[in-house]
């Protein structure tokens, strides 16, 4: 397996991990949604921009791939959206941990779809990997704000589509770079509309709010860019379950700086969900190079 590719893929899940803490806690310092996804794409694009005019053919790229550059930015539509409400209406533990199943679906668009073989070990392992998820749900269920929770799902969906169509895009070599540009500028512009004329954004905040509002949305540039930079170099499945460290480090930035705590149930459940998918990228790798 490419060992730059791993790199790039632990990076994104680090950076995506910081994302829920760090916007909890500027949501809880007075800062809006709104703000939070408007920041997101501005500073992203403002970051990008400089690369575009180096770009050759980048308007006839987009021309002949629309479809698939539109469907990979609803993906992020949805993965933004979703993230960003869940952890407004509840734990970012327990967000977290709903919206990281998307590696699961992304496993499953890989053997339905795709034809990807997978062994019996890693079938048992998406099992215990379920009710590891249904110890992290069960316990507190009544508890939960279902808003919350459906936003969450909204962003695994979209993350899963991000991850697929991204796979799809590196195949015809499209370039990290390209799709980064047309995510970043399409979703600044779709959501400077939405929120302008459905919504509103309140920019009246304390310079700590914004400075804290800040840290997520240079995370998110970073990290997408090193996603799209891992997918081409280890292909999708792979990907999508080193990003399993993104619960981790959110988990831990919760508790941290959250003050969160997470019931027996809960504890026990990361623990099998994690040391599932773990392993099941560990036997994925193995499977792969005895037969390369």
């Amino acid at each position: 397996m490419h060992l730059l590719g791993i790199l790039f893929a632990l990076g994104a899940g680090l950076f995506f991990g910081i994302l829920a803490p760090t916007s909890k806690i500027a949501f809880n310092l007075g800062v809006g949604v709104s703000l939070a996804i408007f920041l997101r794409y501005l500073v992203a694009s403002l970051l990008i921009l400089p690369i575009i005019p180096f770009q050759k053919n980048l308007f006839y790229i987009y021309k002949k791939n629309i479809y698939d550059f539109l469907l990979i930015s609803f993906g992020s539509i949805l993965l933004t959206t979703g993230l960003l409400l869940s952890v407004k209406y509840i734990d970012v533990s327990l967000a977290i941990l709903i919206f990281c199943t998307y590696p699961i679906l992304v496993l499953c668009v890989s053997v339905i779809f795709n034809k990807e073989e997978i062994n019996n070990n890693i079938k048992i392992l998406f099992l215990s990997t379920f009710i590891g998820l249904f110890f992290v749900l069960g316990p507190s269920f009544n508890n939960l704000n279902i808003f919350g929770v459906l936003s969450a799902i909204l962003a695994s969906l979209g993350a899963t589509t991000m991850i697929v169509i991204n796979q799809k895009m590196s195949n015809k070599s499209i370039s990290p770079i390209q799709i980064n540009i047309f995510i970043n500028i399409f979703n600044l512009i779709f959501f400077f509309f939405v929120l302008y004329f459905f919504f509103s954004i309140n920019f009246s905040i304390s310079k700590i709010s914004f400075l804290t509002i800040l840290i997520p949305s240079f995370s998110y540039a970073i990290a997408l860019f090193l996603q799209l930079l891992a997918i081409p170099r280890i292909g999708q499945s792979n990907t999508a379950l080193f990003l399993y460290l993104e619960p981790v480090v959110a988990i831990i930035g919760a508790v941290i700086l959250l003050k969160e705590t997470l019931n027996i149930y809960q504890i026990v459940g990361s623990i099998l969900v994690l040391s599932s998918l773990g392993l099941a990228t560990y036997l994925t790798q193995k499977t792969k190079n005895e037969f390369s």
